[in-house]
């Protein structure tokens, strides 16, 4: 979550660098290249996925990915930072409430108090010291285009940690970002026939580099693998990194106004962090018992 959050201030360059279905194809283009050579080296187990594997890798895809980057920069045009990430801080809860209606993952009062822990940080994050200058249908139109991408992400999530049940990592992630490469190619392509590639700087080509390479090749990489180690419940707790280091992140390469307030949302982001980290270590700790019981109960039983 720490290198998602790497993707707001790079997204921020690319947007205003390039044409806004030209940028994120290009950004695929990078992480799909970066990532390929994972089918070369594991391509003996691209006969065994299933139908219903490759049906997630594409939804995943074409909503987790392509739907979320145009409902994110769409939105973003009709509303300012301020209401985009206060949508935006909803993801955790969101994650959460899916895992617990779709995935039947428990919902204990640490997690929960993490999840509120992490939305207020999010909130005093990105709300103090700045206005929302946004109104009317317009603000209302922006404010759902966001929502519509934190449930993408959600989604993205969900189905993710169902699919690396069956499919390592490794194998889905470039497949995945490959038929969202794919989806952006044509209007992508369409606008690189009228656009000139000189006038970019420097520093708009490291961010495109950037925002295909933390978020998406090896951002999603160590994501996917983290939740095939912990439940979705308790992952969504850890989405708070995402702002806390977009901020950090934006401080140092957009030269974005330090308010000391900040300091009291990055306390409560990483209370919550800490928080749902320990509701993880408590859930081991009692399967454990658990199981040391069921297997002093089988010794005593005679064979």
């Amino acid at each position: 979550m720490a290198l998602f959050g790497t993707g707001t201030p790079s997204a921020k360059i690319v947007s205003e660098a390039f044409p806004v279905f030209l940028g994120p194809f290009l950004r695929l283009t990078v992480a799909a290249l970066a990532l390929t050579p994972f089918l070369f080296i594991y391509r003996k187990q691209l006969s065994q996925i299933s139908r219903q594997n490759w049906i997630k890798i594409v939804v995943i895809g074409g909503v987790g990915i392509v739907a979320f980057t145009l409902f994110l920069l769409y939105g973003m045009q009709r509303v300012n930072g301020v209401v985009g990430s206060v949508v935006m801080s909803l993801s955790p809860a969101a994650m959460a409430t899916a895992a617990f209606i779709f995935m039947g993952d428990s919902l204990g009062w640490r997690k929960l108090l993490a999840i509120t822990l992490a939305i207020a940080g999010v909130l005093v994050i990105n709300v103090s010291g700045q206005s929302i200058q946004s109104s009317g249908w317009t603000l209302v139109l922006g404010s759902v285009l966001v929502f519509c991408a934190v449930a993408s992400q959600t989604l993205y999530s969900i189905l993710g940690k169902q699919m690396i049940r069956e499919l390592s990592p490794v194998v889905a992630l470039p497949l995945i970002v490959w038929v969202a490469t794919l989806l952006f190619a044509g209007p992508g392509l369409y606008q690189a026939t009228s656009f000139d590639f000189s006038e970019p700087s420097l520093n708009a080509w490291i961010a495109l580099v950037v925002w295909g390479m933390g978020p998406l090749a090896i951002g999603t990489l160590i994501w996917f693998r983290g939740l095939s180690q912990i439940s979705a419940s308790t992952a969504s707790g850890y989405m708070s990194a995402m702002p806390a280091s977009a901020l950090a992140l934006s401080y140092l390469w957009l030269g974005d106004k330090f308010y000391p307030v900040h300091l009291v949302g990055f306390v409560l982001v990483f209370a919550s962090i800490g928080l749902v980290t320990w509701a993880h270590r408590v859930k081991e700790a009692s399967q454990e018992g658990k199981q040391s019981a069921a297997d002093s109960n089988s010794c005593a039983l005679p064979c």
